[in-house]
Protein backbone atom coordinates (compact mmCIF):
# COMPACT_ATOMS: atom_id res chain seq x y z
CA UNK A 1 0.00 0.00 0.00
CA UNK A 2 2.81 2.41 0.81
CA UNK A 3 4.53 1.68 -2.51
CA UNK A 4 1.33 2.35 -4.41
CA UNK A 5 0.74 5.67 -2.70
CA UNK A 6 4.30 6.75 -3.41
CA UNK A 7 3.93 5.75 -7.06
CA UNK A 8 0.78 7.86 -7.39
CA UNK A 9 2.67 10.87 -6.03
CA UNK A 10 5.46 10.24 -8.54
CA UNK A 11 2.91 10.04 -11.35
CA UNK A 12 1.48 13.38 -10.22
CA UNK A 13 4.85 15.02 -10.72
CA UNK A 14 5.49 13.23 -14.02
CA UNK A 15 2.16 14.34 -15.48
CA UNK A 16 1.83 17.73 -13.85
CA UNK A 17 1.54 19.52 -17.21
CA UNK A 18 -1.24 17.26 -18.47
CA UNK A 19 -3.85 19.52 -16.89
CA UNK A 20 -3.75 23.09 -15.59
CA UNK A 21 -5.62 24.61 -12.65
CA UNK A 22 -7.94 21.70 -11.80
CA UNK A 23 -10.98 22.65 -9.69
CA UNK A 24 -11.65 19.26 -8.14
CA UNK A 25 -9.77 16.34 -6.62
CA UNK A 26 -11.45 12.94 -6.24
CA UNK A 27 -9.88 10.08 -4.30
CA UNK A 28 -11.83 6.95 -5.12
CA UNK A 29 -12.05 4.09 -7.53
CA UNK A 30 -11.75 1.42 -4.85
CA UNK A 31 -11.21 1.46 -1.11
CA UNK A 32 -9.14 4.56 -0.26
CA UNK A 33 -10.45 4.49 3.32
CA UNK A 34 -8.14 1.52 3.97
CA UNK A 35 -5.44 4.21 4.13
CA UNK A 36 -4.92 6.33 7.24
CA UNK A 37 -6.20 9.88 7.05
CA UNK A 38 -2.67 11.30 7.08
CA UNK A 39 -1.73 9.08 4.13
CA UNK A 40 -4.66 10.40 2.09
CA UNK A 41 -3.82 13.87 3.36
CA UNK A 42 -0.35 13.47 1.92
CA UNK A 43 -1.91 12.95 -1.53
CA UNK A 44 -3.94 16.14 -1.11
CA UNK A 45 -0.86 18.08 0.00
CA UNK A 46 1.18 16.86 -2.96
CA UNK A 47 -1.61 17.84 -5.35
CA UNK A 48 -1.75 21.28 -3.73
CA UNK A 49 2.00 21.68 -4.14
CA UNK A 50 1.88 20.80 -7.82
CA UNK A 51 -1.30 22.57 -8.93
CA UNK A 52 -1.67 25.41 -6.48
CA UNK A 53 -4.40 23.92 -4.32
CA UNK A 54 -7.31 26.10 -5.46
CA UNK A 55 -9.68 23.16 -4.97
CA UNK A 56 -13.40 23.85 -4.95
CA UNK A 57 -14.22 20.24 -4.14
CA UNK A 58 -12.08 17.49 -2.61
CA UNK A 59 -13.89 14.16 -2.30
CA UNK A 60 -12.86 10.85 -0.79
CA UNK A 61 -14.80 7.60 -1.10
CA UNK A 62 -15.30 5.82 2.22
CA UNK A 63 -16.36 2.31 3.08
CA UNK A 64 -18.84 2.58 6.00
CA UNK A 65 -16.99 -0.04 8.07
CA UNK A 66 -13.82 2.09 7.99
CA UNK A 67 -15.47 5.29 9.23
CA UNK A 68 -14.99 6.69 12.74
CA UNK A 69 -15.48 10.16 14.18
CA UNK A 70 -11.72 10.68 14.60
CA UNK A 71 -11.07 9.52 11.03
CA UNK A 72 -13.60 12.02 9.65
CA UNK A 73 -12.19 14.85 11.73
CA UNK A 74 -8.72 14.06 10.46
CA UNK A 75 -9.92 14.07 6.83
CA UNK A 76 -11.41 17.53 7.34
CA UNK A 77 -8.14 18.74 8.84
CA UNK A 78 -6.36 17.63 5.65
CA UNK A 79 -8.63 19.73 3.47
CA UNK A 80 -11.05 17.05 2.30
CA UNK A 81 -14.47 18.73 2.18
CA UNK A 82 -16.74 16.05 0.70
CA UNK A 83 -17.25 12.35 1.43
CA UNK A 84 -19.01 9.70 -0.63
CA UNK A 85 -20.05 6.45 1.04
CA UNK A 86 -21.14 3.11 -0.43
CA UNK A 87 -24.16 2.57 1.82
CA UNK A 88 -26.13 0.60 -0.85
CA UNK A 89 -28.99 -0.51 1.45
CA UNK A 90 -30.32 -0.22 5.00
CA UNK A 91 -31.24 -3.93 5.13
CA UNK A 92 -28.64 -6.42 6.35
CA UNK A 93 -29.90 -9.20 4.09
CA UNK A 94 -29.33 -7.02 1.04
CA UNK A 95 -25.81 -6.12 2.12
CA UNK A 96 -24.98 -9.79 2.63
CA UNK A 97 -26.39 -10.57 -0.82
CA UNK A 98 -24.13 -7.87 -2.31
CA UNK A 99 -21.11 -9.19 -0.35
CA UNK A 100 -20.65 -5.89 1.49
CA UNK A 101 -18.52 -5.95 4.62
CA UNK A 102 -20.64 -3.47 6.60
CA UNK A 103 -24.11 -3.89 8.08
CA UNK A 104 -27.03 -1.45 8.02
CA UNK A 105 -26.26 0.01 11.44
CA UNK A 106 -22.65 0.68 10.48
CA UNK A 107 -23.88 2.55 7.43
CA UNK A 108 -26.04 4.87 9.53
CA UNK A 109 -23.27 5.38 12.08
CA UNK A 110 -20.79 6.28 9.33
CA UNK A 111 -23.06 9.05 8.06
CA UNK A 112 -23.67 10.28 11.60
CA UNK A 113 -19.91 10.31 12.28
CA UNK A 114 -19.26 12.43 9.17
CA UNK A 115 -21.93 14.89 10.30
CA UNK A 116 -20.64 15.07 13.86
CA UNK A 117 -17.10 15.63 12.60
CA UNK A 118 -18.30 18.67 10.66
CA UNK A 119 -18.77 17.53 7.06
CA UNK A 120 -21.36 19.69 5.32
CA UNK A 121 -21.22 17.84 2.00
CA UNK A 122 -22.12 14.18 2.40
CA UNK A 123 -23.05 11.86 -0.44
CA UNK A 124 -23.89 8.19 -0.40
CA UNK A 125 -24.98 5.46 -2.81
CA UNK A 126 -28.05 3.25 -2.92
CA UNK A 127 -28.73 0.30 -5.23
CA UNK A 128 -32.11 -0.78 -6.58
CA UNK A 129 -33.39 -3.30 -9.08
CA UNK A 130 -31.84 -6.42 -7.62
CA UNK A 131 -33.41 -9.81 -6.78
CA UNK A 132 -34.94 -9.89 -3.31
CA UNK A 133 -35.64 -6.15 -3.06
CA UNK A 134 -39.37 -5.58 -2.57
CA UNK A 135 -41.13 -2.32 -3.43
CA UNK A 136 -41.84 -1.67 0.28
CA UNK A 137 -38.21 -2.31 1.22
CA UNK A 138 -37.10 0.08 -1.50
CA UNK A 139 -39.49 2.74 -0.19
CA UNK A 140 -38.03 2.22 3.30
CA UNK A 141 -34.51 2.61 1.92
CA UNK A 142 -35.39 5.88 0.18
CA UNK A 143 -37.27 7.23 3.21
CA UNK A 144 -34.35 6.39 5.51
CA UNK A 145 -31.91 8.01 3.08
CA UNK A 146 -34.01 11.20 3.15
CA UNK A 147 -34.11 11.14 6.97
CA UNK A 148 -30.29 11.26 7.02
CA UNK A 149 -30.41 14.51 5.00
CA UNK A 150 -27.56 13.95 2.52
CA UNK A 151 -26.55 16.82 0.27
CA UNK A 152 -26.15 14.35 -2.58
CA UNK A 153 -27.42 10.88 -3.42
CA UNK A 154 -26.28 8.50 -6.18
CA UNK A 155 -28.66 5.67 -7.04
CA UNK A 156 -27.78 2.79 -9.37
CA UNK A 157 -29.54 -0.27 -10.69
CA UNK A 158 -27.62 -3.46 -9.99
CA UNK A 159 -25.78 -4.45 -13.14
CA UNK A 160 -25.25 -8.13 -13.87
CA UNK A 161 -22.08 -8.01 -15.96
CA UNK A 162 -20.10 -10.89 -17.54
CA UNK A 163 -17.35 -12.17 -15.27
CA UNK A 164 -19.08 -11.14 -12.03
CA UNK A 165 -20.36 -13.34 -9.22
CA UNK A 166 -23.97 -12.43 -10.04
CA UNK A 167 -23.49 -13.26 -13.73
CA UNK A 168 -22.22 -16.74 -12.84
CA UNK A 169 -25.23 -17.24 -10.55
CA UNK A 170 -27.58 -16.32 -13.41
CA UNK A 171 -25.77 -18.75 -15.71
CA UNK A 172 -26.23 -21.55 -13.17
CA UNK A 173 -29.91 -20.73 -12.75
CA UNK A 174 -29.43 -19.61 -9.13
CA UNK A 175 -30.48 -16.02 -9.75
CA UNK A 176 -33.06 -14.34 -11.98
CA UNK A 177 -32.61 -10.71 -13.05
CA UNK A 178 -35.35 -8.30 -11.99
CA UNK A 179 -38.04 -7.55 -14.57
CA UNK A 180 -37.60 -4.14 -16.20
CA UNK A 181 -41.10 -3.02 -15.14
CA UNK A 182 -40.29 -3.74 -11.49
CA UNK A 183 -37.02 -1.78 -11.69
CA UNK A 184 -38.82 1.06 -13.50
CA UNK A 185 -41.39 1.27 -10.68
CA UNK A 186 -38.61 1.50 -8.09
CA UNK A 187 -36.94 4.24 -10.13
CA UNK A 188 -40.23 6.14 -10.44
CA UNK A 189 -40.62 6.06 -6.65
CA UNK A 190 -37.17 7.57 -6.38
CA UNK A 191 -38.14 10.38 -8.75
CA UNK A 192 -41.26 11.01 -6.68
CA UNK A 193 -39.80 11.05 -3.16
CA UNK A 194 -36.37 12.65 -3.56
CA UNK A 195 -37.34 15.92 -5.29
CA UNK A 196 -40.13 16.39 -2.72
CA UNK A 197 -37.39 16.22 -0.06
CA UNK A 198 -35.21 18.80 -1.82
CA UNK A 199 -32.94 16.37 -3.70
CA UNK A 200 -33.37 17.34 -7.34
CA UNK A 201 -32.38 15.02 -10.15
CA UNK A 202 -29.60 16.37 -12.37
CA UNK A 203 -28.35 13.19 -14.06
CA UNK A 204 -29.63 9.66 -14.68
CA UNK A 205 -28.34 8.34 -11.34
CA UNK A 206 -27.70 11.49 -9.32
CA UNK A 207 -29.77 13.77 -7.11
CA UNK A 208 -28.59 16.79 -5.11
CA UNK A 209 -29.71 19.74 -3.05
CA UNK A 210 -29.24 23.15 -4.63
CA UNK A 211 -25.53 23.98 -4.80
CA UNK A 212 -24.38 20.43 -4.07
CA UNK A 213 -24.13 18.72 -7.44
CA UNK A 214 -20.91 16.73 -7.77
CA UNK A 215 -18.62 19.21 -9.50
CA UNK A 216 -16.15 16.45 -10.32
CA UNK A 217 -18.57 14.07 -12.01
CA UNK A 218 -20.40 16.91 -13.73
CA UNK A 219 -17.14 17.80 -15.46
CA UNK A 220 -17.01 14.30 -17.01
CA UNK A 221 -20.50 14.73 -18.48
CA UNK A 222 -19.54 18.11 -19.93
CA UNK A 223 -16.42 16.81 -21.67
CA UNK A 224 -13.94 18.72 -19.48
CA UNK A 225 -10.35 17.32 -19.64
CA UNK A 226 -9.20 15.40 -16.57
CA UNK A 227 -6.18 13.53 -15.26
CA UNK A 228 -6.55 10.08 -13.67
CA UNK A 229 -3.77 8.79 -11.40
CA UNK A 230 -3.05 5.24 -10.30
CA UNK A 231 -3.54 1.74 -11.76
CA UNK A 232 -6.58 1.46 -14.09
CA UNK A 233 -7.08 5.24 -14.02
CA UNK A 234 -8.16 6.97 -17.22
CA UNK A 235 -7.36 10.48 -18.43
CA UNK A 236 -8.86 12.65 -21.17
CA UNK A 237 -7.41 15.70 -22.91
CA UNK A 238 -10.23 16.42 -25.33
CA UNK A 239 -8.71 14.44 -28.20
CA UNK A 240 -7.38 11.24 -26.64
CA UNK A 241 -8.12 8.95 -23.74
CA UNK A 242 -5.20 7.55 -21.78
CA UNK A 243 -5.53 4.38 -19.71
CA UNK A 244 -3.04 3.34 -17.05
CA UNK A 245 -2.16 -0.35 -16.83
CA UNK A 246 -4.63 -2.24 -14.61
CA UNK A 247 -1.99 -4.21 -12.70
CA UNK A 248 -0.65 -2.68 -9.49
CA UNK A 249 2.84 -4.19 -9.76
CA UNK A 250 3.31 -3.20 -13.41
CA UNK A 251 1.97 0.27 -12.66
CA UNK A 252 4.46 0.84 -9.83
CA UNK A 253 7.31 -0.53 -11.95
CA UNK A 254 6.32 1.67 -14.91
CA UNK A 255 6.11 4.84 -12.86
CA UNK A 256 9.44 4.17 -11.14
CA UNK A 257 11.07 3.61 -14.52
CA UNK A 258 9.99 7.04 -15.79
CA UNK A 259 12.61 9.62 -14.94
CA UNK A 260 11.10 12.77 -16.47
CA UNK A 261 7.83 14.19 -17.73
CA UNK A 262 5.61 11.52 -19.29
CA UNK A 263 3.83 12.21 -22.57
CA UNK A 264 1.59 9.23 -23.42
CA UNK A 265 1.97 6.64 -24.78
CA UNK A 266 4.31 4.98 -22.32
CA UNK A 267 4.92 1.38 -21.31
CA UNK A 268 2.22 1.70 -18.65
CA UNK A 269 -0.18 4.08 -20.46
CA UNK A 270 -2.29 3.09 -23.46
CA UNK A 271 -3.64 5.72 -25.84
CA UNK A 272 -7.04 5.71 -27.50
CA UNK A 273 -7.36 8.40 -30.15
CA UNK A 274 -10.95 9.47 -30.49
CA UNK A 275 -12.28 9.35 -34.03
CA UNK A 276 -14.97 11.81 -35.11
CA UNK A 277 -17.48 9.00 -34.74
CA UNK A 278 -16.42 8.31 -31.13
CA UNK A 279 -16.43 12.03 -30.32
CA UNK A 280 -19.95 12.35 -31.68
CA UNK A 281 -21.22 9.28 -29.80
CA UNK A 282 -19.62 10.33 -26.53
CA UNK A 283 -20.97 13.86 -26.81
CA UNK A 284 -24.52 12.62 -27.31
CA UNK A 285 -24.20 9.95 -24.61
CA UNK A 286 -22.69 12.11 -21.86
CA UNK A 287 -24.75 15.25 -22.42
CA UNK A 288 -28.07 13.41 -22.60
CA UNK A 289 -27.34 11.66 -19.31
CA UNK A 290 -27.95 15.03 -17.67
CA UNK A 291 -31.42 16.52 -17.20
CA UNK A 292 -30.30 19.71 -19.00
CA UNK A 293 -29.13 17.90 -22.13
CA UNK A 294 -27.43 20.28 -24.56
CA UNK A 295 -28.14 23.27 -26.79
CA UNK A 296 -28.12 22.91 -30.57
CA UNK A 297 -25.43 25.61 -30.78
CA UNK A 298 -23.13 23.53 -28.59
CA UNK A 299 -23.74 20.55 -30.86
CA UNK A 300 -22.89 22.60 -33.96
CA UNK A 301 -19.71 23.99 -32.35
CA UNK A 302 -18.24 20.49 -32.04
CA UNK A 303 -17.51 20.35 -35.78
CA UNK A 304 -18.92 16.87 -36.26
CA UNK A 305 -19.02 15.21 -39.68
CA UNK A 306 -22.00 16.47 -41.74
CA UNK A 307 -23.35 12.94 -42.07
CA UNK A 308 -23.41 12.63 -38.26
CA UNK A 309 -25.27 15.93 -38.02
CA UNK A 310 -27.84 14.78 -40.58
CA UNK A 311 -28.29 11.50 -38.69
CA UNK A 312 -28.85 13.40 -35.46
CA UNK A 313 -31.38 15.76 -37.07
CA UNK A 314 -33.36 12.86 -38.53
CA UNK A 315 -33.42 10.66 -35.44
CA UNK A 316 -33.94 13.52 -32.98
CA UNK A 317 -36.89 14.80 -35.04
CA UNK A 318 -38.55 11.39 -34.63
CA UNK A 319 -37.62 11.31 -30.93
CA UNK A 320 -39.23 14.73 -30.42
CA UNK A 321 -42.35 13.55 -32.24
CA UNK A 322 -42.60 10.42 -30.08
CA UNK A 323 -41.97 12.31 -26.83
CA UNK A 324 -38.65 10.57 -26.18
CA UNK A 325 -36.88 13.92 -26.45
CA UNK A 326 -37.99 17.44 -25.68
CA UNK A 327 -36.75 20.80 -26.92
CA UNK A 328 -37.04 24.20 -25.29
CA UNK A 329 -35.49 27.27 -26.91
CA UNK A 330 -33.02 25.09 -28.83
CA UNK A 331 -32.07 22.95 -25.82
CA UNK A 332 -32.56 19.21 -26.31
CA UNK A 333 -32.98 16.79 -23.41
CA UNK A 334 -34.67 13.56 -22.38
CA UNK A 335 -37.89 14.13 -20.36
CA UNK A 336 -37.59 13.09 -16.72
CA UNK A 337 -40.30 10.45 -17.10
CA UNK A 338 -38.25 8.85 -19.91
CA UNK A 339 -34.78 9.12 -18.42
CA UNK A 340 -34.93 5.59 -16.94
CA UNK A 341 -34.89 4.24 -20.53
CA UNK A 342 -32.36 6.84 -21.68
CA UNK A 343 -29.87 4.16 -22.82
CA UNK A 344 -32.23 3.03 -25.56
CA UNK A 345 -33.06 6.58 -26.62
CA UNK A 346 -29.39 7.56 -26.76
CA UNK A 347 -28.47 4.38 -28.64
CA UNK A 348 -30.83 5.39 -31.49
CA UNK A 349 -29.00 8.71 -31.81
CA UNK A 350 -25.54 7.14 -32.00
CA UNK A 351 -23.78 6.17 -35.23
Amino acid sequence: MAELLQAIKIEMALRRDYISSPDTLYIGGGTPSLYRADELGGVVEEAKRLWGGAWKEVTVELNPEDVTLDYCRALLDWGINRVSMGIQSFFDEHLKFMHRRHNARQGVRAIEAARKAGFTNVSFDLIFGFPGLSYDQWRNNVVQAISLAPEHLSVYQLGIEPGTHFFRMVQRGLLSPVEEEEAANQYALLQELLPAAGLKQYEVSNFARDGYRSMHNSAYWQGVPYLGLGPSAHSFNGRERHANVNHIGRYIEGVRGSVSEVVPPAAWIKVERLTNRKRYNEFVMTRLRTVEGFHRKMFEQQGFNKSFQRHFEQVSALGLQLGQLEELDGNISIPLHKIFVSDGIIRELMV
